[in-house]
């Protein structure tokens, strides 16, 4: 398992508490399926574990204090990426490993699961000018330690999560770390952590320092790719991290102009991309879509017409929101675009406002609040399953448009689902061990 490999690197280094407050974060939910038998957390040959999260993170954020004394960062964003090791711990102290999950899979649980932050430590550090191939003690050390992670895990991805505004760090990756508990300790996580102003208030600031970070954001897939032997690079946008990560794909497009699409998307091995209720313009991110498109496996967009802090967003902006779209924005030749687009296995587009069952009404959070909809984010990371294969079904909306709803049998289906596509990549696994791969 991850935990097994990363739990001793991570205690080998001098790592420094945070004892700033700061918001708290509780764990999310259980995803429906996971309470009579822990689906994900059977994928690997153990299942001992530790109330600890071992995940990564990557910010551009200005540190507190210089690098081998930092305790946390700052709102304003920096010239340099640090990467490095974090630990959560889950619940109470004195709560046992068997205690913690059985409490954790409940879908009505007897109390809160509060997530602290006991550990940070930056470990790779790249300023803009540096050479992508750039190395150290440090840097060699941080990758070294991945890859083995990767290597003796069951998934062989790395899933990048990106939050959306008011956030700090600690929030940011305390929501990147529950991703890590509900995969079975079997996913390599990293939080990348932007510098949000972590103010209501301040949204404007958070719009220009996710502009700020698109470069920042490109130059990590970049290293990910040259650095790890991840299969695929996931990502997880949530809300505003859509102003990161649309930008920072098209980015990385424009990037490489002599590189064909095809080399390209070898080049950076960039697997899932899923917006959760993204808060990103809807007309420029069609365009960015039409850059980016061919150099990733898989789009998905997670939506919901009602969500209330979506409008919000689209009344600041003065533009309708890629979450809650309002398709005449697009012009002609746009739509027919995008129509096209979601008629392919390229693009997917879950409507989960309008999934009666889910009945997440005006809701944001839905991605890691609901249970089905986490289910399904879990089962499209972990086994790259379509819509179909996730237990999802196609509907047809009054623009002709092709998208994907919860059924209301959808929490019977899973738990069959679930062994279905374990079994399946399994026998891959297998496959490619005989072959040699």
């Amino acid at each position: 398992m991850i935990s097994s490999i990363l739990r001793h690197s991570f205690f080998l280094l001098l790592v420094f508490a945070l004892s700033a407050c700061q918001p708290k974060v509780y764990l999310m939910p259980a995803p429906v399926g996971l309470d009579s038998g822990g689906e994900f957390f059977l994928l690997s040959e153990e299942n001992i574990d530790e109330n600890l999260l071992y995940t990564l993170y990557a910010t551009n954020r200005i540190p507190f204090n210089k690098i081998d004394e930092s305790t946390g960062y700052t709102i304003f964003p920096s010239d340099k990426l640090e990467l490095g090791f974090l630990v959560h711990s889950v619940g109470d102290g004195d709560m046992s490993w068997d205690e913690l999950y059985t409490e954790s899979m409940k879908q009505d649980r007897d109390k809160d699961l509060l997530l602290s932050q006991e550990f940070v430590k930056p470990m790779a550090v790249y300023h803009k000018d540096d050479s992508l191939e750039k190395t150290s003690d440090r840097a060699t050390g941080f990758f070294a330690r991945l890859n083995q992670a990767l290597e003796n895990s069951f998934d062989k991805d790395i899933t990048v999560y990106v939050h959306g505004a008011n956030s700090n760090f600690y929030r940011a990756t305390a929501q990147g770390a529950q991703l890590f508990h509900f995969t079975g300790h079997n996913s390599l996580i990293l939080s990348f952590s932007w510098p949000s102003a972590e103010n209501l208030l301040k949204y404007k600031t958070d719009v220009l320092h996710a502009k700020k970070t698109v470069p920042a954001f490109a130059r990590l897939l970049e290293i990910l790719a040259l650095h790890t032997k991840a299969k695929n690079i996931n990502i997880v946008a949530y809300s505003a991290g859509a102003q990161v990560v649309a930008p920072g794909l098209a980015y990385l497009h424009d990037l490489y102009p002599e590189l064909s699409s095809r080399d390209l998307k070898q080049k950076l091995r960039i697997g899932e991309v899923y917006f959760a209720a993204p808060d990103t313009a809807f007309k420029p991110f069609t365009e960015r879509y039409m850059k980016f498109r061919d150099i990733v496996m898989r789009t998905t967009i997670s939506l919901n017409h009602n969500d209330r802090i979506l409008l919000l967003a689209a009344v600041q902006n003065g533009m309708s929101r890629l979450g809650r779209p309002d398709t005449r924005e697009l012009n002609e030749s746009e739509a027919e675009f995008m129509l096209e687009a979601i008629e392919t296995p390229d693009l997917d587009v879950i409507d989960a406002g309008a999934s009666k069952a889910l009945n997440i009404g005006k809701g944001h959070d839905y991605w890691y609040s609901n249970p089905w909809v986490s289910t399904d984010l879990l089962m499209l990371l972990i086994f790259n399953a379509s819509p179909e294969e996730r237990g999802l079904v196609e509907y047809r909306d009054d623009r002709r448009a092709m998208v994907y709803h919860f059924p209301d049998d959808y929490d019977a289906k899973i738990p069959a689902l679930l062994k279905t596509q374990k079994e399946k990549m399994r026998q891959k696994t297998l496959l490619q061990k005989e072959e040699g791969r």
